[in-house]
């Protein structure tokens, strides 16, 4: 029963609380591995295209216009995807007002610290652009559209993107200059030589990486060295990353509960959300916390179905949400759901965890004043 009440107590704190990636004092673990990277062109870019960013829209519907004749709108998207280019995402939340323009919160603050340290190197960095809706760049394109034949769309996609195409949708890329230097004559600046310098290591330092490095085939403009993408230390770190029994996955390093999320790989209790990722800042939904209930207690086979409308056979919670039913764990949302994918609360997990351990009696009262 000890060894059960430990198990459980671990798992409730892994499941729960690993969204926390506060940092254990001393030795910084993301530091050490973002410095460790070695990203080729190729990878840079990936990179971006492959990072998990919040303040995102989803993707649905019809691409944004772009002059206004729907078959040549369609034959410019044919073009430009041809060329590389990726539809991107227009921000879903507030963006941050920066030097003139806008960016996402997280990548507003990376900007700032990346000018300071370019500042403290003695480099002058500024933006020149940041985040730029669809509409605007439908603006740009048709104003330097210089006719419709494939010739000239080609040559006008190599150094602007398609509307509905342009990593600045994001609120995620800016543009720089160095001093009096022209935006396109920022690769010969030193503050590019200090940014580029030794597999861009400054700009990684703040989470940033180059959007259209040299050497990348098929990737929609010409080489851009202006344009800087923001992913963060996580993503970065999983862009170049190789899992290890110690440290199963990317985005648990300098967690306060790496243990305890090492602990559920290597007891087989979860695979995580990809091969790499346990993705911390994901809420455990009602389908997951039951699989990890039911691992825990040795994969059991239920007898029966659940009887749930919305547990469909083959997924891969069928089996833990039978067997929760037969033991008495959980009686539904409804009589006829069990609702696996809603987020999966603090009271309802803990309530699964005591259904599972028998209903111990506690001993004494708890002090938490938001329990009733």
């Amino acid at each position: 029963m000890h060894s059960l009440r430990r198990s459980i107590s671990t798992l409730l704190l892994a499941c729960l609380l690993s969204v926390s990636v506060a940092a254990v004092a001393g030795a910084n673990p993301v530091i050490d591995a973002l410095e460790a990277t070695e990203l080729s062109p190729d990878e840079l870019v990936a990179a971006f295209d492959d990072a998990r960013l919040t303040g995102l829209q989803p993707l649905v519907g019809p691409p944004p216009p772009i002059t206004g004749d729907a078959e040549l709108d369609a034959h410019i998207r044919q073009l430009a995807e041809a060329r590389g280019y990726v539809r991107r995402a227009e921000p879903s939340t507030s963006l941050t007002p920066v030097d003139g323009g806008y960016l996402q919160p997280r990548a507003a603050a990376a900007w700032e610290s990346l000018q300071t340290a370019a500042a403290n190197s003695g480099h002058s960095i500024s933006l020149t652009s940041a985040y730029r809706s669809a509409s605007s760049q439908a603006s740009i394109f048709r104003s330097r559209m210089t006719g419709t034949s494939d010739a000239a769309l080609h040559t006008l996609l190599e150094t602007v993107a398609a509307p509905g195409y342009s990593k600045h949708h994001t609120g995620y890329a800016i543009d720089l200059r160095s001093g009096s230097a022209v935006l396109f004559d920022f690769a010969d600046t030193p503050a590019y030589e200090w940014l580029s310098a030794d597999n861009f290591a400054n700009a990684k330092a703040h989470g940033w990486m180059p959007s259209y490095p040299d050497s990348v085939a098929s990737q929609g403009p010409n080489p851009e060295p202006w344009e800087f993408v923001w992913a963060g230390a996580v993503n970065i770190i999983c862009a170049d990353f190789t899992p290890s029994e110690d440290e199963p996955f990317c985005d648990t390093l300098g967690s306060t509960f790496a243990d305890d999320i090492a602990w559920l790989h290597e007891t087989e209790l979860t695979t995580g959300c990809s091969t790499i990722r346990f993705c911390t800042e994901n809420a455990v939904t009602r389908g997951e916390g039951a699989t990890f209930l039911w691992r825990l207690f040795g994969r059991p086979p239920p007898v029966e179905p659940a009887g749930f409308d919305d547990v469909d056979e083959g997924a891969f919670f069928t089996d833990p949400v039978g067997w929760m039913v037969e033991n008495d764990i959980t009686n539904g949302t409804t009589p006829t759901t069990f609702s696996p994918f809603d987020s999966l609360t603090r009271a309802q997990f803990v309530t699964f965890l005591w259904r599972g351990a028998g209903r111990p009696t506690p001993a004494e009262p708890h002090a938490l004043d938001d329990v009733g």
